[in-house]
């Protein structure tokens, strides 16, 4: 039982690395306030970005992401 135990807990940690973050990119059409979402998978921590649709020029604004319920 002591052995089972040490191979799923062995298992679960490998699995847990293996994990990516993801980066969510939020367009907005400032005219007519469209807008269109692309999700990208990116080392490091989980992101959302609110960027203004091209061909504007302008800087990206990070949304804070709520973890938990």
């Amino acid at each position: 039982m002591r052995k089972v135990r040490l191979a799923l807990a062995a298992g679960l940690l490998v699995s847990s690395a293996a994990a990516q973050a993801t980066t969510v990119i939020i367009y907005v059409n400032p005219m007519t306030f469209e807008h269109y979402t692309k999700v990208v998978d990116t080392p490091g921590r989980d992101r959302a970005l609110m960027c203004m649709a091209p061909p504007a020029v302008s800087n990206c604004k990070e949304i804070p992401v709520k973890r938990g319920r």
